[in-house]
């Protein structure tokens, strides 16, 4: 009776470890959404593109991108755990290490990185295992040969500066000081 107790409860304490969902971010069909940025999120997305850099020997320092839709504050937290010097994509960036797709399912991610190969873009998929006790490490990365459009810049700061950047010393949007501008020489 005593090793049918153990028995029970040593598969009621591993039970919940085997049934784990598969988060995707962005999402996919059949699999949760994930949130990036909260932890693994910037960790796995900086050690994936830390990786992509090292095996393709890449150049320093590393301009990477992000997916669509993440928030600054994500952007600056994996930009923190980049080496000294990386910074975000801008447009004309012509090597970039861009952060395609995360799947974390239980103690298993992996992450896709579009990253430049003699004047191509191809995929590579970084693998990690790790978890809540335990840091994350690369297992292994795959270089697909597949080649792939060129990554397009995501930084939601490119669109607030570039906003500022139109701003005139007056306050207004150059759209409505040209307007305004345009009513007093017409007096």
């Amino acid at each position: 009776m005593t090793l049918l107790r153990v028995f029970a409860a040593v598969l009621l304490a591993t039970a919940p470890a085997a049934c784990v969902s598969v988060s995707t971010y962005p999402p996919t069909a059949g699999a949760t959404k994930m949130t990036p940025s909260v932890s693994p999120g910037p960790e796995l997305m900086a050690g994936a593109i830390k990786e992509a850099s090292r095996v393709t020997k890449g150049a320093e320092p590393i301009v990477f991108n992000l997916p669509v839709g993440l928030d600054s504050g994500t952007w600056r937290r994996v930009a923190g755990l980049l080496p000294s010097g990386a910074r975000a994509m801008r447009a004309g960036d012509e090597t970039v290490y861009s952060v395609q797709q995360l799947r974390l399912s239980g103690g298993t991610a992996e992450v896709d990185v579009v990253y430049p190969d003699r004047g191509v873009y191809q995929l590579m998929t970084v693998k990690f295992e790790g978890g809540p006790a335990l840091p994350w490490r690369v297992q292994w990365a795959y270089r697909w040969v597949i080649p792939t459009t060129a990554p397009v810049a995501n930084d939601p700061m490119i669109a607030l500066e570039s906003a500022q950047t139109e701003q005139p010393a007056s306050g207004q949007p150059a759209t409505e000081q040209a307007a305004a501008s345009g009513d007093a020489n017409e007096g």
